[in-house]
């Protein structure tokens, strides 16, 4: 009787085992970044500005870089494979050849998702 039992808690153990170690593994690890780009007068965001986001490692030359355009809700966004320190630089090109900055930096968590607000100044640079 005690072989039976104790043969049936050691199949149990090793069939629940294999749940335990591919239940954590669905998590998801991934850093998500929302940066919201807006006007520094009006407070509107800025479809069509480029946005540039990197961290650097200082431990080498690597670097995490991402880079895209906002949508037309002023929204560029993207991910991360690990936890990091981000920092923004925001781009907007005018007509008469000149163009509009905006920076900034972020701290993302692992599985969550940061939305962070870059202001384009007025300042317009040539």
């Amino acid at each position: 009787m005690k072989k039976k039992i104790h043969s049936f808690s050691l199949l149990l153990f090793f069939s629940l085992l294999p749940m335990a170690f591919f239940s954590s593994c669905d998590s998801d690890t991934n850093s998500y970044l929302d940066v919201l780009v807006v006007d520094e007068a009006t407070k509107a965001p800025v479809s069509g500005a480029y946005v540039e986001t990197y961290q650097f490692n200082c431990n080498s030359s690597d670097y995490n870089y991402r880079a895209g355009s906002t949508n037309a809700e002023g929204i560029f966004s993207t991910y991360f494979l690990n936890p990091a320190i981000i920092s923004i630089q925001v781009r907007l090109n005018l007509e008469n050849g000149g163009y509009r900055m905006g920076t900034g930096t972020v701290r993302l968590i692992e599985g969550d998702t940061k939305t962070t607000q870059v202001v384009l100044t007025n300042e317009i640079r040539f």
